[in-house]
């Protein structure tokens, strides 16, 4: 593929980033609403402030991603990706992902029935899992080795810059 192109596609995923930005805004927004706003949750303060810390931290967390990958677009923009910062930035991804994860799995042990878990179903609505503490986690995991991966490219790259 030639850097024209690679620039682009750079650019594209920094256009589609940005909208992530605005419509996750927008979600959050309404999902506040309408969870807090418009319908109580719970009427036992416990749960309330659980549902809150959880979401804050969940939310919060999608977003540091969506801004860590706005940064490692930038680079890649440049044309130099494998730089150190974007080593750090995938394992502060990874980290998200997994505190993503622990955010999915209080929330399935405190506030689910255990009894009507299901792995997969599908119905009038679509396709359906129960799944979403183990897609981050896998995720986490995957995002930590790429950052492994990356941080091990610079080095080499630094290693190559300095000789001759």
């Amino acid at each position: 593929m030639e850097i024209g192109n690679e620039k682009n596609l750079s650019k594209i995923l920094n256009i589609i980033l940005n909208f992530s930005i605005i419509f996750g805004g927008l979600l959050t927004a309404i999902l506040i609403y309408d969870t807090f706003i418009n319908r109580e949750i719970q009427n036992i303060l416990i749960n309330k402030v659980i549902v809150v810390i959880l979401l804050v931290v969940g939310i919060s967390n999608l977003f540091y991603i969506v801004f860590k990958l706005k940064g490692i677009i930038k680079t890649l923009i440049k044309g130099d990706p494998f730089v150190r910062a974007n080593a750090n930035a995938f394992k502060k991804i990874s980290l998200s992902s997994l505190l993503i994860a622990i955010c999915y799995l209080f929330n399935l042990l405190l506030n689910s029935d255990l009894r009507k878990f299901k792995l997969i179903y599908v119905d009038n609505m679509g396709i359906h899992t129960d799944m979403e503490v183990f897609i981050f986690l896998f995720a986490s995991a995957f995002i930590y080795i790429l950052a492994k991966v990356f941080d091990k490219a610079v080095s080499f790259k630094e290693d190559n810059d300095l000789t001759i």
